[in-house]
């Protein structure tokens, strides 16, 4: 019998399981310190002292995850910035780039691992040297210049990077300010750091104590510290990736700095990872249908709003880095991708869905290893999304019939979905968007030995079922038992969210169930 436990520890503990081992931790520190190391060797041109070496990104942020092993990404990522010491005004961005590359170029194992110039970065993969999966970004800048301080900048340390263009070839400079990123950060951060690093230092401390054994309070490193709020954001980033790794719109997938930026304005000192994701979830779910902009209302600053994402007059998105105004991680949300307008925006606001089904729709208490492999490594044959149905979550409506045999959940099952249109079948994943009038085909598949009995239940939400009396919640017996009845036929015909789960039962006994497979009729 697998371990019931609370949505906090299965939401904690899924976490961790995405946490980088502290082996690999250790080499990506050996391997960015080695980098820095020969960065700062190098000689360029110009400059009027050396270069200044530091870490940006999750590694930095502490919300770095375990590459998910289904998405075209999968190594650890380590980010580094390179900032030259040269005046913005009296150099170029192609010069500071291939100062930078040159200096890569000259160093023997690293001129083998150094990829073809990137639009930003120089990028060392690692992975081709070992089994450990890194691949290095570098990013060339320098010090950002007082005439763009005036217009956007708002902390000490802006640079400016450059930028090459994939149409012509060109090279502009692009702002950012990933250091006081790094602190604005913190600073969100601070009060829930403090806190949890005196509990893990407390249970450190009392752990030891019953062994015998007594240590400084102060022994846990802050690399081993995790806050409601990076643990959140790194079941998003795990989420987002589980959620697109199948999509014909990957590469359209919520960037990380996205989540991190709105996740970090949004936190609010929640105590929990549920509660941090709830209100990340909330507040932007509340304009996602129309795709408006997303307003954070602040009830802590006597009831203020501020906007989260905005739009030009001309239709452009906007997410504005806090630390660099003139920085926005939305520049391509406005762009089409095979033929669909806005569709990273689209897609945005179609993960929030998902995340909000996957997250907030939970049982209070739930298995926790079944829940646990969905978010972390939801490994099947059928490549099956099933965080998008965990055993936990529930669509808590009335209608909806309880299990009426002992659950004993000793096997797995599966759904496989397809939908017909102009004639032929295609699949589809729980809760993508489908069109009304559509012949709906549901496949299950289980280990569990035959023979068996095969139950399906059916549960319909939304004003047009209701008016139709169609809130369907019973659970059905199967027609065929054990051979047939892994297939069950619907259509499309009311607008709203609904859902389709299959129970295996043996014995008496439910042996295996599917977990919600979510219908979302538009």
């Amino acid at each position: 019998m697998n371990r019931i436990v609370t949505r906090e520890e299965a939401l904690r503990n899924a976490a961790v399981k995405l946490d980088i081992s502290p082996s690999k931790y250790k080499q990506a520190m050996v391997r960015f310190e080695s980098m820095k190391s020969y960065l700062l060797d190098g000689e360029y041109d110009g400059t009027t002292a050396e270069p200044e070496i530091y870490l940006q990104g999750s590694f930095k942020l502490g919300t770095e995850i375990r590459p998910y092993k289904d998405s075209k990404d999968g190594d650890y990522d380590i980010d580094i910035v390179c900032r030259l010491e040269h005046e913005k005004e009296t150099t170029t961005p192609k010069t500071v780039k291939h100062q930078v590359g040159n200096h890569l170029k000259t160093h023997g194992t690293y001129a083998k691992m150094l990829d073809d110039e990137g639009k930003r970065c120089w990028t060392l993969n690692y992975s081709e040297q070992d089994s450990v999966g890194f691949h290095m970004d570098i990013l060339p800048s320098v010090q950002e210049s007082w005439n763009t301080f005036r217009e956007f900048y708002w902390y000490r340390s802006a640079i400016a990077v450059t930028n090459r263009s994939s149409d012509n070839g060109s090279y502009d400079w692009s702002p950012s300010n990933p250091k006081d990123f790094a602190e604005w950060f913190y600073n969100k951060n601070k009060a829930a750091f403090e806190i949890v690093k005196q509990m893990q230092k407390q249970i450190l401390f009392e752990n030891h104590r019953q062994e015998g054994l007594f240590i400084n309070r102060d022994a846990v490193p802050d690399i081993h510290v995790k806050t409601p709020l990076q643990r959140a954001i790194q079941l998003l980033k795990r989420h987002r990736d589980i959620r697109f790794c199948t999509q014909k719109n990957e590469k359209c997938k919520p960037i990380s700095m996205v989540i991190t930026v709105l996740a970090a304005q949004i936190y609010r000192n929640e105590s929990t990872i549920y509660e941090t994701l709830k209100n990340f979830i909330d507040n932007l779910s509340r304009h996602s249908d129309q795709m408006q902009p997303t307003f954070l209302f602040d009830e802590a600053m006597a009831g203020s709003s501020y906007m989260l994402i905005t739009r030009t007059a001309d239709g452009k998105w906007q997410i504005m880095n806090p630390t660099n105004h003139g920085e926005n991680f939305a520049d391509k949300w406005h762009e089409n991708e095979n033929g669909i307008p806005h569709a990273r925006a689209k897609a945005f606001f179609q993960w929030v869905a998902w995340a909000k089904d996957d997250f907030l729709n939970i049982a209070e208490r739930l298995d926790e290893e079944h829940y646990t492999r969905s978010l972390v490594s939801p490994a099947n044959n059928n490549k099956i999304l099933s965080v998008a149905q965990p055993r936990g979550l529930t669509f808590n409506v009335p209608h909806r019939q309880k299990p009426y045999w002992p659950i004993g959940l000793s096997n797995s099952a599966q759904i496989l979905a397809k939908y017909k249109a102009n004639g032929s079948w295609q699949g589809f994943n729980s809760g993508d968007p489908l069109n009304k009038h559509l012949d709906l085909l549901f496949s299950a598949s289980t280990n569990v030995p035959a023979p068996f009995q095969v139950y399906w239940q059916v549960v319909n939400t939304g004003k047009e079922a209701e008016e139709a009396r169609q809130l369907r919640g019973e659970i059905v017996l199967s027609k065929t038992a054990g051979v047939g009845g892994l297939t069950q036929k619907e259509y499309t015909s009311y607008t709203g969210i609904h859902c389709v789960e299959c129970f295996i039962v043996k014995n008496s006994v439910c042996v295996a169930r599917s977990g919600e497979f979510v219908v979302s009729i538009v």
